[in-house]
């Protein structure tokens, strides 16, 4: 993802207020049309054909599934490029495939960029892990602990920038750290006598 200015960003939230607006601090990024609130002709046009806002709504859906598998800093830089999208899209004026080319380019963006992740966000938590069940990486622990719990875990993962996954020991606590995923090691082991550890990737941080 290319990074834009900061007044370059500035600029175009200003002038597009009308659209991309962030709702509450904890919600993120609008990126659904609001016909009620459109001041441009091109954001009218939008509004009036019926395709062009099915594109629309299909492109939100898939841009709130991205975002919310996102880190700080992917939230930010996704933020700046959808405005920046925004600007490009505008220039459309009332032309149906301009804007109809433009939904299809952003729209085929981001399903590529879902799929890199590795991790649709229907199996990933509003915490940002997934899990896979009685499945683990051998060989890569970065760090180990004993006797603590999976939300603990997940929070020095968090405070390790290298952190891509967690295998953990149910019975025991046991937390292991790993700078790998299963996308870097081809597959996860599934065939641990008793099958004691669940495996947990952190979706923001795969390919990214």
């Amino acid at each position: 993802m290319k990074h834009i200015l900061f007044a370059t960003l500035f600029t175009a939230f200003t002038a597009l207020g009308a659209e991309w607006k962030p709702v509450h601090a904890q919600e993120g990024v609008d990126f659904h049309m609001d016909c009620h609130m459109a001041r441009s002709n091109n954001e009218t046009f939008i509004c009036s054909d019926d395709d062009l806002l099915r594109r629309d709504a299909k492109l939100g859906e898939l841009s709130d599934k991205l975002y919310a598998v996102l880190d700080a800093q992917g939230k930010a830089e996704m933020a700046r490029e959808y405005a920046e999208w925004l600007a490009s899209r505008d220039d459309c004026e009332d032309n149906y495939h301009c804007n109809a080319s433009m939904y299809a380019e952003r729209t085929a963006y981001v399903e590529e960029e879902l799929d890199h992740m590795d991790a649709p966000a229907a199996q990933v938590g509003a915490d940002g892990f997934g899990m896979v069940a009685n499945a683990g990486i051998p060989g890569h622990n970065q760090e180990s602990y004993p006797g603590l719990t999976i939300d603990i875990c997940k929070a020095i993962c968090l405070q390790r920038d290298w952190c891509k996954s967690i295998d953990f020991d149910r019975a025991k606590g046991a937390c292991y750290v790993q700078p790998v995923a299963e996308e870097d090691v081809g597959s996860l082991r599934r065939d641990y006598p008793g099958h004691p550890y669940d495996h947990y990737f952190y979706a923001p941080r795969l390919r990214n």
